[in-house]
């Protein structure tokens, strides 16, 4: 056990998602046992149980008889997986708004202030990591009065899946200007004054404008694109 009771297999999984992140394994890349043991000094033992984790985390797939693979991204995915973030994070939204009490509350003002305290990129301009636990866990927090564990379980699900596209976009004028904090605080004070429809209206905006944002760097010169290494804003 590491210190602060992290395992190898949590220090390998975090450090792997991070490369996969930042497009160390591109999309689709074979991600092959010999070269994860040398890359992260660690057994084979702990990269057959840092993988299934991030399979979970839909980052990975496994290939029966053909081991693991980064996942492909690709502009029909993007568009499938925006539909179904809309439809299924509004509701989630719309449950918690109605259900939360006073502890949800708090427990969403918390994380807003967390994330708002961060910088997006970090000084070489790579997405921050630490931003995206961050913004991951105030998205989360906005779901959290929803008593429905399942559909809970499923947009965290969902929203995992975003990641991969929003760090391999292609840094455009459009992304770097793009007031993320200002639609952050829309969908927060909405939420807590319970105007269930403008904060419904205001996460669509946040996640289709994030789409429009990816599918638009995907038309930029060839290397830029989805299957390029990134930096795009998240929603």
């Amino acid at each position: 056990m590491e210190p602060g009771g992290r395992s190898k297999t949590d220090d390998v999984q975090r450090l792997l998602r991070a490369d996969i992140l930042n497009g160390v394994w591109a999309p689709g890349t074979k991600l092959r046992f010999t070269e994860l043991r040398e890359r992260y000094r660690c057994s084979t033992g702990v990269v057959r149980e840092a993988l299934p984790r991030l399979v979970g985390e839909g980052l990975v797939t496994a290939e029966p008889q053909l081991g693991f693979r980064v996942v492909t991204v690709s502009p029909e995915d993007l568009r499938d997986l925006t539909e179904a973030r809309i439809l299924l994070e509004t509701m989630v939204l719309r449950s918690s708004i109605e259900q939360g009490d006073l502890a949800w509350e708090t427990r969403l003002v918390a994380a807003h202030h967390l994330l708002a305290k961060l910088p997006r990129r970090t000084a070489d301009g790579s997405p921050s990591l630490e931003w995206l636990s961050a913004h991951s866990a105030f998205h989360a927090a906005l779901g959290g009065g929803c008593g429905n564990g399942r559909m809970k379980t499923i947009v965290n699900s969902l929203r995992d899946s975003a990641e991969i596209y929003r760090c391999w976009t292609a840094k455009d004028d459009r992304a770097l200007t793009r007031e993320v904090e200002a639609e952050h605080r829309t969908i927060l004070e909405a939420a807590l004054r319970r105007d269930a429809d403008a904060a419904v209206a205001a996460l669509t905006d946040h996640i289709q404008r994030s789409t429009d944002l990816l599918l638009h760097s995907q038309r930029q010169p060839a290397g830029t694109g989805l299957d390029g290494r990134a930096g795009g804003d998240s929603s």
